[in-house]
């Protein structure tokens, strides 16, 4: 149950009363974009009354008390309405939101004039306003209207003149359109110490007041939930900018999904690169083992060839040995090479056999020599080839790494690109629909008694293109549409099944 004060000088009587002259007002208004034009006439105004008349029956008689005691005329007032208005301390006049529910409450019921929720609320409201003034008889209404066209719930703009009596005033009128001392008057007190508890009791019993006309109704009154916004005119305006944001993110939502394809097949492409990355990885560590294996066959070589160099070195030993003996220079003596027996005898067959063995021993020493050095070349090739295999392997690998890397980002620029052009095209048609909905919500209204037929045909063109959402409509141009919608749907339906009885019958 909400029961909300105005601001001051915010009341707008030709806004509230628009249903007496609907063909006036300016719906195409920023600040009236909230309301649907063709619900004003469920609209119901309760008391409509020039407030100067109120201030004239109110006021009129302390008014000439007054002025009778003023001995300068410029002292006495003529307009006391306008002389209020011009004031900058006191109001003219207060005004009253009242609302049974909130938005979520009327939400599933579209059809305002059926709708038992919306039409019970509307005669809660009408009951509480006959009892406001049994309640208080210092807040005098001269306006009173039920809102039934705008977005949210049922509500009632109440215009009150308050009256306060201070008949032991020594200066000025003694009956003045203050509110605080009104609602003293009324046995809601003043605390100097809390500026608005007087308001929020003040506002707490006319909330209960309300609950009570709902409960004869069999609705009771719930827990709700509050708020810091300072009024309802701001609860207003935050709630439509919250309900245009929900329709922003499902304009979002929708372009996403349509990219979520397109998303994917990049993330595709790029766990395809991640692969070719982790494959060429692998190659990578594979070369580095083959380097290792090398540098450990090199340091298994470089000791065999220190083997070989020990063993060289004896057998150099030996050549340079027989060099030695054999050589023409230094002959030596009879007896460096015959055997003798014990007796001095020669031994000749023991002579010929050592001389024989000193000449092979020096041959064999040259042709190892030759062999050394022939596998020596032949294992340096083999070990130059086997590295020449494995940097072109590897330079391989980084070439086509490269290539396919730079393809990928080609193609996820051109993706990109796409993707942009889509949106600007997606931007463009959204403002063609924006215009075109306006041009026809123009016509609609210069031809009201075509209306109706203008969105059915809309929903009915929407079928036979194959569309079915309706996007920068009102809620009462969805239902119109909606209709012509379905009409399209059953007569292509109808002219499916006449077909297919005429093959029958053939």
């Amino acid at each position: 149950m909400s029961f909300s004060k105005g601001k001051a000088n915010e009341t707008s009587i030709k806004h509230n009363n628009r249903s007496l002259n609907p063909n006036e007002f300016d719906f195409d208004k920023a600040g009236h974009k909230h309301i649907n034009p063709e619900l004003t006439g469920l609209n119901e105004v309760l008391l409509h009354e020039n407030i100067r008349d109120v201030y004239k029956r109110e006021f009129g008689k302390a008014v000439e008390e007054y002025n009778s005691k003023q001995k300068r005329k410029d002292r006495r007032i003529k307009d006391y309405y306008s002389k209020i208005k011009n004031s900058k301390k006191t109001r003219t006049q207060y005004e009253f939101i009242v609302q049974v529910g909130n938005k979520n409450d009327y939400d599933h019921d579209e059809n305002r004039i059926t709708s038992q929720t919306w039409q019970t609320s509307k005669k809660i409201l009408e009951n509480y306003f006959d009892n406001f003034q049994k309640r208080n008889p210092n807040l005098i209404p001269y306006n009173a209207v039920i809102h039934m066209d705008e977005e949210g719930a049922p509500h009632m703009h109440l215009n009150v003149v308050p009256v306060a009596h201070d008949l032991n005033a020594k200066q000025g009128v003694k009956v003045k359109p203050v509110l605080n001392k009104a609602l003293a008057e009324e046995g809601f007190s003043i605390s100097k110490k809390d500026n608005r508890k007087q308001w929020r009791d003040f506002q707490h019993r006319e909330a209960e007041a309300l609950a009570d006309e709902a409960l004869a109704f069999g609705i009771e009154r719930k827990a709700g939930i509050t708020n810091k916004l300072k009024d309802v005119h701001q609860y207003k305006q935050v709630m439509r900018e919250i309900e245009d944001l929900q329709e922003q993110k499902r304009q979002v939502d929708t372009q996403l999904l349509n990219r979520k394809g397109q998303i994917d097949s990049l993330d595709q492409k790029e766990l395809d690169l991640a692969h070719r990355e982790r494959v060429v990885a692998n190659k990578e560590a594979k070369n580095k083992n083959l380097e290792k294996e090398i540098r450990y066959k090199e340091f298994v070589l470089n000791d065999l060839d220190q083997k070989e160099q020990d063993r060289r070195d004896n057998w150099n030993k030996w050549a340079h040995t027989v060099t030695k003996l054999t050589s023409k220079a230094d002959l030596g003596n009879a007896d460096d090479y015959l055997i003798t027996n014990a007796f001095g005898v020669v031994d000749k067959e023991m002579t010929k056999r050592k001389i024989n063995e000193l000449l092979d021993l020096a041959e064999h020493g040259k042709l190892i020599k030759e062999v050394e050095a022939e596998n020596r070349q032949l294992r340096n090739q083999g070990i130059e080839q086997f590295r020449q295999f494995v940097h072109q392997e590897k330079s391989i690998g980084d070439a086509q790494r490269k290539k396919e890397k730079e393809e990928l980002e080609k193609k996820i620029q051109e993706q990109a690109e796409i993707i942009r052009k889509q949106q600007l095209e997606n931007l463009q048609l959204r403002k063609f629909a924006d215009a075109a909905m306006r041009t026809v919500r123009g016509i609609a209204r210069a031809i009201p008694e075509k209306t109706h037929e203008i969105w059915q045909k809309l929903g009915s063109n929407l079928h036979r293109v194959g569309g079915k959402t309706f996007v920068h409509m009102r809620r009462d141009e969805i239902d119109e549409a909606n209709k012509g919608y379905q009409n399209s749907v059953q007569e292509s339906q109808s002219r499916y099944n006449s077909q297919h009885h005429d093959l029958d019958l053939f």
